[in-house]
């Protein structure tokens, strides 16, 4: 498609910048009504306001680097995207660029609601500096990607905001951008659509293409980026590792709402396992030796033959196990996930499961380098989203010891409580301290909950009815 290849770095020296910001800063002058304006613009004193919209932030992007920004609202955040993308001037500050921006802020921002959306995309691609004839090299894609189907050629008036947005979306990720600007936007879109954009997003990374990210979406903040600034009032306050600062952000969310509920707000208890969480084993000796009904389920569906071929020690080729393919992954590399699978609990695999049913979600991985006490993660949401349980072994105190080969870990829910609806499972193995992931697979994995039962709500949760009879007029009737 004569996309640009991955630049070759040297490995001793870091690539230049691509974006680096100083001491940037934004002010709005607020006046109380027009007529102050007016007065000040002939000379009158001060009639206004000054309010500080971002102010002292420095940034330095590198080639294949994303940095999000996440905040409450009013912290400055999108202002900052403005900035970067030369909508909005600073008042103080530099901005140095090297190279190509392509940035998807407002929706809708840029089009012409008269053009169909075939002249909105040509439109678009001119203005990022494609010439013709890449234009009509990478019409085809743009219009594939964005899969509007025949009304490509009707007016963008006549799309909805999904609409726009996949056709913002095609245009941005297909200019061969140095820096990607995108705020918010993925919110709108459907869960298809958000992760093919995010497949999308994580090829330009290796392209050497960086991202600046601002959402309120931190699950999507965390897959994709490696840095993230939390910024409040205008100004950086605490910027580092993606995780470290997203949990930081959460612990600070989580008081807050606790204190506006007159909640007590109590220091966290020393980590201990947790109840409901059964221990299956402590080391990789004592998990080769279980034999619950579990484990032999997973034995069953992961390998054939004899399990040690999965837990224990790989020698020679490792079991046949295929990588998916186009998957939200993300990690460091010291371990590879290599299969994941929903069981039930005779470990057939199924993508759809009744309310009350086993389920056991199965994950094979091979290891790159012997590890440490890794903690392995399990994490399902629902299909808007909505975070619902994420156990881990970090938590729970299990499966700790030294790993080297090809292995399957497992959890076993005996009975979900989940009702009906779509549910997607991430799963992940971080280092020891909790801080990167090894490997981790974003909310790849689906599955169903039908229920026989009419119930409302998220769960069913055991329960009985009784009645206490204190008076009956009845008459026994």
């Amino acid at each position: 498609m004569g996309s640009k290849q991955r630049p070759v770095l040297d490995p001793l020296t870091p690539p230049a910048p691509v974006l680096r910001v100083s001491g940037l800063g934004k002010r709005f002058d607020i006046y109380p009504n027009d007529r102050s304006r007016f007065f000040e613009f002939l000379g009158s004193r001060s009639h206004h306001r000054e309010h500080w919209a971002v102010r002292g932030l420095d940034l330095e992007l590198r080639p294949g680097e994303a940095i999000g920004i996440i905040g409450n609202n009013g912290a400055g955040k999108s202002t900052i995207l403005r900035l970067l993308a030369s909508i909005t001037e600073p008042t103080e500050g530099s901005i140095e660029l090297q190279g190509r921006l392509s940035a998807l802020l407002d929706l809708g921002v840029g089009f012409q609601e008269g053009f169909t959306g075939r002249e909105n995309i040509e439109l678009g691609c001119q203005l990022l500096g494609l010439d013709v004839a890449q234009i009509e090299e990478r019409m085809p894609e743009m219009i594939r990607f964005a899969e509007l189907g025949q009304f490509i050629d009707d007016p963008v008036r006549t799309y909805s905001t999904g609409m726009a947005l996949r056709l913002g979306f095609a245009v941005a990720v297909h200019v061969d951008a140095d820096v990607l600007l995108i705020d918010e936007v993925l919110a709108v879109g459907d869960q298809y659509f958000q992760r093919k954009c995010i497949r999308r997003i994580q090829s330009l990374f290796e392209r050497g293409t960086s991202l600046v990210l601002v959402s309120h979406d931190l699950h999507a903040v965390r897959a994709l980026c490696t840095e993230v600034v939390w910024m409040e009032g205008g100004r950086a306050r605490v910027r580092g590792p993606a995780r470290e600062v997203v949990e930081a952000y959460l612990d600070q969310s989580r008081v807050l709402t606790a204190r506006s509920r007159g909640d007590a707000i109590e220091p966290a208890p020393p980590s201990r396992p947790r109840q409901g969480s059964r221990p299956v084993a402590q080391s990789p000796e004592e998990h080769i030796e279980s034999r619950s009904a579990i484990c032999d389920a997973v034995q069953r569906a992961t390998a054939p033959g004899d399990a040690a071929e999965v837990f224990s020690e790989a020698a020679g080729e490792a079991p046949r196990v295929e990588d998916g393919e186009n998957l939200v992954v993300s990690g460091t590399g010291e371990a590879r996930i290599l299969k994941v699978q929903l069981l039930d609990g005779n470990g057939v695999e199924h993508e759809q499961f009744h309310a009350g049913d086993s389920l056991v979600v199965a994950v094979t991985f091979r290891t790159v380098e012997p590890i440490e006490d890794p903690i392995f993660g399990v994490a399902l949401f629902r299909n808007d989203g909505t975070y619902v349980y994420g156990p881990n072994t970090g938590f729970d105190g299990v499966l700790k010891g030294t790993w080297s080969g090809v292995y399957t870990f497992f959890v076993h829910y005996p009975a979900l409580p989940l009702l009906a609806g779509t549910y997607r499972v991430s799963v992940a193995i971080y280092d020891k301290g909790h801080v990167s992931p090894m490997a981790w697979h974003n909310q790849l994995y689906e599955f169903q909950i039908v229920q026989d039962v009419d119930d409302h709500g998220l769960v069913r949760l055991p329960h009985r009815w009784g009645m206490i009879v204190h008076h009956d007029e009845t008459g026994g009737r």
